[in-house]
């Protein structure tokens, strides 16, 4: 489970952007506002969901690129070499400066903070702390090419340190020479934090897998007003796996899935799929657009998968103001994201503004009141001649 994500200098955010998942419980009264989108741990209370909403370029897709590269460094930068480049661009308002990652999460029941900074195409500094016994305790901290250790944290560090390069993050070093402590670091980017819905690939289907999410997905289609009515998987004379669908209209009537069926069923087939397979086990998903070619209902239907589960996160963007729902969100869980004159996006939760108590939340966003809608102006004034011809 993710505590707080912080980032500075990736992509359209020069500034702090950070998405924090902790929960306003300051009162019993906050407390109690829907619940079902709360994460209880040790006492304190966490948001299992987080949208991001903002006009087009405010930045909301430049979050979750920044944070799969983040995640892709720590996964792979184990098998850099020194002329490897980091496949990210920085602020390009404010070239001289540094890049810097830093996450709060939990995993196995024990807190862990893990930072880098990235700087000319270097590895500047980093460092990893965890809370055995709810105590911070440094794991290592890294600090231009000088190491320091926790006792006993690392198993022979120095190993380790030898065949860290700038290009290499110590921890997925660390991971890759079976170092236990950061092995469990890093298996958390790997299996319990997740960007992207991945590829339509039927292939990496198991039959069990399917007949376990089979009635969840039919109910999603269901919820979608679709006509289908039953999904199976085959095998054609090949071997190759194949989907094949069946209409209400006539349902001994076999469908392709992958060339009958229109993008947003596809669509809504492998975001379900992987959803399931990835929140039974508490993980945290980030989607850019994820309602892209889904219907509000089915948009809904999806957090609302989220919010059953046990345990899982989910970040999502979108520019359906209709998600933008006081009665299913609370008021942290809103983030809207806006550009500032400088050209860096800005990330402010609904609840650092001052509303009223009777506010219509959505009819403020589209009227611009956060910043995070742009106003055009009259289009009769653009282009005078041409309307109303």
């Amino acid at each position: 489970m993710i505590i707080s994500l912080r980032l500075a200098n990736f992509y359209s955010m020069k500034d702090d952007a950070v998405l924090d998942f902790t929960a306003d419980t300051s009162s019993r009264k906050l407390k109690d506002v829907l619940p079902e989108n709360l994460i209880e741990f040790a006492g304190d209370s966490f948001l299992n969901i987080v949208g991001l909403f903002g006009s087009n370029t405010a930045g909301k897709s430049n979050m979750i690129k920044a944070i799969d590269f983040c995640r892709n460094l720590i996964l792979t930068s184990h098998l850099n070499n020194e002329g490897s480049e980091f496949d990210f661009e920085p602020f390009k308002f404010d070239v001289d400066k540094p890049s810097e990652f830093s996450i709060e999460f939990i995993t196995g029941g024990i807190e862990y903070e893990y930072s880098f900074t990235l700087y000319k195409g270097s590895v500047l500094r980093e460092s990893l702390y965890h809370y055995p016994n709810r105590r911070k305790a440094k794991v290592f901290v890294r600090d231009n090419g000088s190491y320091t250790y926790g006792k006993g944290a690392i198993l022979r560090p120095a190993e380790v340190e030898a065949n860290t390069g700038s290009k290499t993050l110590f921890l997925s070093r660390a991971s890759s020479m079976n170092r236990s402590l950061a092995k469990t670091v890093y298996r958390f980017f790997l299996k319990e934090m997740v960007v992207g819905a991945g590829g339509f690939d039927l292939s990496s289907i198991t039959e069990e897998e399917f007949l376990d999410s089979k009635e969840m997905l039919l109910k999603a289609f269901e919820v979608s007003d679709s006509d289908i009515v039953d999904i199976d998987m085959v095998k054609d004379g090949t071997g190759r796996i194949k989907l094949q669908t069946f209409h209400r209209e006539n349902p001994t009537i076999p469908f392709d899935f992958e060339k009958e069926e229109s993008d947003g069923t596809k669509r809504l087939f492998f975001i379900m799929l992987m959803l399931l397979r990835r929140i039974l086990n508490g993980a945290a998903v980030f989607l850019d657009e994820f309602d892209l070619k889904l219907h509000i209902r089915l948009a809904e239907f999806i957090l609302d998968v989220v919010r059953a589960s046990e345990g899982a996160q989910m970040v999502f963007t979108s520019h359906n103001p209709l998600l933008i729902d006081m009665t299913k969100l609370r008021r942290e869980q809103i983030v809207l994201v806006s550009k500032q004159d400088n050209g860096n996006s800005e990330f402010i939760p609904l609840s650092d503004y001052e509303l009223g108590k009777n506010t219509d939340v959505l009819k403020a966003y589209m009227q611009g009141r956060f910043d995070a809608v742009p106003y055009v102006g009259d289009i009769h004034t653009i282009l005078p001649e041409k309307v109303g011809r």
